[in-house]
């Protein structure tokens, strides 16, 4: 399955497991690296790696090949939910030091 149709599939329903399972197979290794990039590896990266394919999943439907190549919408929704993982945790910690 082309990872455009795997988009298209996720836009109608974000939880077709065998599209998702092809989108993160297309990029699996800058998915990875991303993900390594703001948490490491471990316990948290892999939490980390569930939200971003969840989220990948959920804006598939704003997914227009015409406009994005599927690579650049894949990586950069992973780049935006790293970016937003790490912000909250960085929030909580600071909340936790303060409180």
């Amino acid at each position: 399955m082309k990872t455009e149709r795997a988009l298209a599939r996720l836009a109608s329903n974000q939880l077709d497991e065998v599209a998702l399972a092809e989108v993160y197979r297309s990029a699996k290794e800058k998915i990875d690296g991303i993900i390594t990039q703001w948490f490491g590896k471990g316990t948290i990266a892999t939490d980390a790696l569930s939200r971003v394919l969840d989220r990948i999943a959920k804006n598939a439907v704003h997914f227009c090949p015409q406009f994005h190549k599927a690579e650049d919408f894949i990586l950069g929704h992973a780049i935006q939910e790293c970016q937003r993982l790490y912000s909250e945790a960085n929030t909580r910690i600071a909340l936790a030091h303060f409180n």
